[in-house]
C-alpha cells in the first residue's frame, strides 16, 4: 500500500510542476494569483517569485500526505538514491525518452511552420472585416487614449511591450474592445507618408494600417485585461491580439521543446548516475 502511495504523491507532484507551468504560459490559476498580488501591492511582480509561490502551496499537500501515511521516509529514501534504485532508474530513463520525444515533435512541428508558406490578409475593421486567417494586417483607428504598456523582466532583460486598442471608425466608448496592437514601437510612419503618430496616450485616435502580424487568441496578458478591468473599460471575451514579432506563432513550440529537451537532458543523466550507483551497490 505505502508503495502505491508513493508513486501516487511522484505523480501529484509531477502534476503540480505541470499545472504551474501552464500557469506562467496561459496566465491562469495560482500563478495569476501570486501575480496579481504582487502587482496590488507592489505595483510590478517577480518571475522566479511567482512560480515559486505556487510551488510551495501545493507541494504542502503533497507532504502533509506523505507524512500523515507514513511514506516520507521512503520518499527521502529515493531522493537520496538509498533504495528501489533499479526502478527509480527506469522511470528516469522512460520520463527522459518521452521528453525528447515531445521536445523533438515540437521542434519540428515549429520548424515547420516558420519555413512554410503563409499569405496575409488585409483587414479592415470599419467595413467589417472577420479575419479568416492568423496572418493578416489589419487597418482600424489606434485608440491611444486606451492604450496600456506591460513590462517585464526576466533573467535582468527588460521588455516593454504596448497593448494598442484597433477599433472600426464607428466605434464608442462603452463597447468592448475586441482588437490589440502589440508592439514595441514608440510612433507610427504611415506608409503613404505624411507626420508620423506618436504611441502616447496623449494622441487622439487616427487610422493606420499595420505590418503583417499574427493574430493571437486570448493573447492579452492578465495584468493588462485586469487594468481594464479595475477602470470598467468593456473588452471582448476573449480578446485578439495582433503580434507583429516574427516569431510569434512558432515561439511556444519552440519553448516547449528547449524545456522538454532540457527536462529530458536532465532526467537521461539523472538515470545514467543511478544505474552506476546501482552497478556499485551490486558489487559492493
Amino acid at each position: 500500500m505505502k508503495s502505491v502511495l508513493k508513486y501516487i504523491i511522484w505523480l501529484y507532484l509531477l502534476a503540480a510542476f505541470a499545472y504551474v507551468g501552464y500557469g506562467w504560459y496561459s496566465y491562469t490559476g495560482l500563478y495569476r494569483l501570486a501575480a496579481e498580488w504582487q502587482l496590488e501591492y507592489f505595483g510590478s511582480y517577480s518571475f522566479k517569485l511567482t512560480l515559486l509561490i505556487p510551488l510551495v502551496i501545493l507541494a504542502i499537500p503533497g507532504a502533509v500526505l506523505a507524512k500523515r501515511f507514513g511514506v516520507q521516509p521512503q520518499l527521502q529514501a529515493q531522493l537520496r538514491g538509498a533504495n528501489s534504485v533499479a526502478g527509480s532508474t527506469g522511470m528516469a530513463a522512460l520520463l527522459g525518452v518521452v521528453a525528447f520525444a515531445v521536445a523533438a515533435g515540437a521542434g519540428w512541428y515549429g520548424y515547420s511552420k516558420s519555413t512554410g508558406q503563409v499569405s496575409v490578409e488585409s483587414v479592415d475593421l470599419s467595413r467589417g472585416d472577420t479575419p479568416r486567417s492568423a496572418h493578416v494586417a489589419i487597418t482600424g483607428v489606434a485608440r491611444t487614449g486606451y492604450m496600456l504598456e506591460f513590462e517585464r523582466t526576466i533573467a535582468g532583460r527588460t521588455t516593454l511591450d504596448r497593448y494598442i486598442p484597433l477599433t472600426p471608425a464607428a466605434w464608442r466608448p462603452g463597447e468592448p474592445l475586441v482588437y490589440f496592437l502589440k508592439t514595441n514601437a514608440t510612433v507610427y510612419l504611415p506608409p503613404s507618408g505624411g507626420g508620423m503618430f506618436e504611441f502616447s496616450r496623449r494622441t487622439p485616435p487616427f487610422q493606420m494600417t499595420t505590418e503583417p502580424g499574427v493574430l493571437v487568441r486570448d493573447g492579452l496578458p492578465g495584468p493588462i485585461g485586469e487594468l481594464y478591468r479595475k477602470n470598467n473599460i468593456a473588452v471582448a471575451a476573449p480578446p485578439t491580439v495582433l503580434d507583429l514579432s516574427p516569431d510569434a506563432e512558432v515561439m511556444p513550440f519552440f519553448v516547449a521543446a528547449g524545456i522538454s529537451g532540457l527536462f529530458g537532458f536532465f532526467t537521461l543523466v539523472a538515470a545514467g548516475v543511478m544505474a552506476v550507483r546501482r552497478r556499485r551497490l551490486q558489487h559492493a
